[in-house]
């Protein structure tokens, strides 16, 4: 089973977004941002790793759940360099799009203006720092194992897309969990656990809109779907979403708020509880960010607080996350 996806910022979120949305510079050069800081969440899941793995290693039964809280630091770069006279980009970092899935991809690539036409990219996705798994999630009465989860692949994007206020980004990648051992603790046949593989590939395409409102106020809405094709058919899903942001800029500070609603249907029947498993899926987060901090201009403090729940049909994958961090961003 993939990790659910629930809009949980990582304190640097809404800075990431509002840079993808600006144009590229007018002089060459280097820009960016790098952020410090350190967080403390909590985790209440059976198939999410939370920031403390040992207290969630070990499942009671089927009915039970684990949780996990823990604080850590965190540390981020957003790296762009900008040819001027061709108006292309080179760009290096965190996906915001991932971001908000708990998803650590790295992405590596390059935007280019066309006219007055708008923004295209291309990158190429993948996972810097490996995330974490269960090899088996449903191991009870043991201390399960965890093992690597990689990703990657390409993505497509067009800001400003002929002119207008529309974006619209296209994913395509590749899903491997380094040691897939889901169902293997259980009395399931060769057939039945192989329905549980989650390896395998993931596309997603999203569509946002932004609305300019007055005194550097901007709100866009956006609506996604997803296709994740695992090798297990009661892995594989189906999820449509929507997530609404609103960002205020002003001179000293910047607010930066998102909601984020979400189905997810799976494609067949999970032998492990004989249901096809269903969730409803929600999120909200507040980025705060308090600028020319020590009158130091390019250095600003960090402040964000998350949120975010999936309540399944089957209470086995019910996750509920929340999160709070701080930190300084310095942007060059």
């Amino acid at each position: 089973m993939n990790k659910l996806m629930l809009a949980v910022s990582l304190g640097l979120l809404s800075q990431a977004a509002m840079a993808e949305m600006a144009p590229i510079p007018q002089q060459s050069g280097f820009s960016g941002f790098g952020l410090l800081g350190g967080s403390y969440s909590n985790v209440n899941s059976n198939v999410v790793v939370g920031p403390k793995e040992e207290s969630s290693r070990r499942l009671d039964s089927l009915s039970s759940h684990t949780g996990s809280d823990g604080g850590k630091a965190d540390i981020n770069l957003d790296l762009r360099y900008t040819f001027a006279d061709t108006r292309t980009q080179l760009f290096l970092g965190n996906l915001i799009q991932d971001a908000v899935r708990l998803d650590f991809t790295q992405q590596f690539g390059v935007r280019q203006q066309i006219g007055n036409k708008g923004i295209i990219s291309g990158a190429f996705v993948f996972s810097g720092i490996p995330g974490e798994a269960w090899e088996d999630p449903y191991a009870v009465g043991t201390e399960r194992q965890t093992t690597d989860r990689k990703s990657n692949g390409v993505r497509l994007g067009w800001d400003g897309i002929w002119g207008s206020q529309f974006s619209a980004n296209y994913t395509v990648r590749k899903i491997e969990i380094e040691d897939e051992r889901s169902g293997a603790s259980l009395s399931l046949s060769p057939a039945e656990q192989a329905l549980l593989d989650r390896n395998g590939n993931m596309q997603s395409i999203d569509l946002a809109y932004n609305l300019v409102g007055p005194q550097g106020s901007v709100l866009s809405p956006m609506i996604s779907y997803s296709r994740n094709d695992a090798d297990g058919k009661a892995s594989s899903y189906d999820r449509t979403a929507f997530q609404l942001t609103y960002a205020l800029q002003q001179a000293q500070y910047s607010l930066v708020t998102n909601f984020f609603a979400g189905q997810v249907e799976y494609d067949a029947v999970n032998p492990v509880f004989g249901r096809t498993v269903k969730a409803d899926e929600w999120g909200v987060n507040a980025n705060f960010f308090w600028h020319n901090l020590w009158s130091v201009k390019p250095l600003s403090a960090v402040f964000s607080a998350s949120y975010g729940n999936s309540d399944a049909n089957v209470d086995f994958f019910d996750t509920e996350l929340s999160r709070i961090s701080a930190g300084l961003m310095y942007r060059f």
